[in-house]
């Protein structure tokens, strides 16, 4: 009986322990998001719901790894962008960027025209990106929050006759 307790209690202790130590070097891995420029202030960049912060030591390139400067930063565009640490949950999020890199291939185009087009629209003003997918009749689906009217706004985009649609809403509520 006595065997049998023992195993027991060292069976629990195994369980409550693990089976191994967890030794880390660094804690903080590398994280990556993708979206798009809607605000630039100083040295902060808006790409969708997060500010990025950005310093002489952040790396801003092209996908096809040309160079660039602060300046060069468009509204717009479509970058991914390598970050340490979490995000501080804040609205927007914030972040320190370690890369910022522009994308330049024909579908980032094409979606930078969508959100450039609802950027350019008198209606909105303050956007911050939540969400974009392209549907099967070619249209775009972008949905943000406007902040300046604190509304999610969900619109469509129909970019070859540059042309920003807002479904009519026939809710009863």
């Amino acid at each position: 009986m006595k065997k049998w307790l023992t195993v027991l209690l060292l069976g629990f202790c195994f369980l409550f322990t693990g089976c191994g130590s967890s030794t880390s070097v660094n804690s903080q891995s590398s994280e990556t998001f993708i979206g798009f420029v809607t605000q630039l202030e100083s040295n902060q960049v808006l790409i969708n719901d997060v500010w990025f912060s950005f310093d002489e030591r952040t790396v801003m390139k092209t996908d096809r790894d040309k160079k660039l400067h602060k300046e060069q930063i468009e509204m717009a565009k479509k970058v991914r962008v390598t970050f340490k640490g979490g995000l501080q949950e804040s609205f927007p999020r914030r972040a320190s960027a370690e890369r910022l890199v522009f994308l330049t291939d024909k579908e980032s185009e094409n979606e930078e025209s969508a959100v450039e087009l609802v950027m350019k629209d008198p209606r909105f003003s303050q956007v911050v990106i939540q969400s974009i997918e392209k549907n099967p009749t070619g249209l775009y689906s972008l949905r943000f929050k406007d902040r300046s009217i604190d509304r999610d706004v969900h619109v469509i985009v129909n970019v070859e006759n540059d042309r920003v649609i807002v479904p009519i809403h026939t809710s009863t509520k």
